[in-house]
């Protein structure tokens, strides 16, 4: 029986998760939801050149029997998932991420901040810049 519940709890939470993050750009960005025997991990994935598409963790919830409550936790540039905080239900959960007040799933703290600036817009010539500067100066300038 209690194989039965963890089962159909994992069911759910991956049913939310999916629910909760459909893709923004479909064909360009979609979130994937990967579980394992203790978490499940919500992923941005977006294609390589090659057909492959590639895989940035954004969160990582994982469910705490002993205490009941459900852990969030993100992954920092530096690849090792750090704790979040702790949550009574996986709604909340869902809202923190959605929400991102400090910007570590979604923000500019997250591995995602570094796939936004890897397109850079070619850069059109200014008039400005392009300008060449004159070198004489008349006298009557300066008076």
């Amino acid at each position: 029986m209690q194989d039965r519940r963890k089962r159909l709890m994992a069911e759910r939470v991956v049913r939310d998760l999916e629910e909760a993050f459909p893709p923004l750009e479909p064909g360009r960005q979609k979130y994937v939801v990967e579980s394992d025997k203790y978490a499940f991990y919500l992923y941005d994935s977006r294609p390589k050149d090659d057909g492959d598409w590639t895989k940035t963790p954004v969160a990582k919830v994982s469910f705490i029997d002993g205490d009941h409550l459900w852990q969030l936790s993100w992954m920092p540039p530096q690849g090792r998932w750090q704790k979040y905080g702790r949550y009574y239900d996986v709604e909340t959960v869902i809202l923190i991420i959605k929400r991102d007040p400090v910007g570590c799933f979604l923000g500019e703290n997250s591995p995602l901040s570094y796939i936004k600036y890897d397109e850079k817009p070619d850069a059109k010539p200014d008039a400005e810049t392009d300008a060449k500067p004159d070198s004489k100066i008349d006298a009557k300038d300066e008076n």
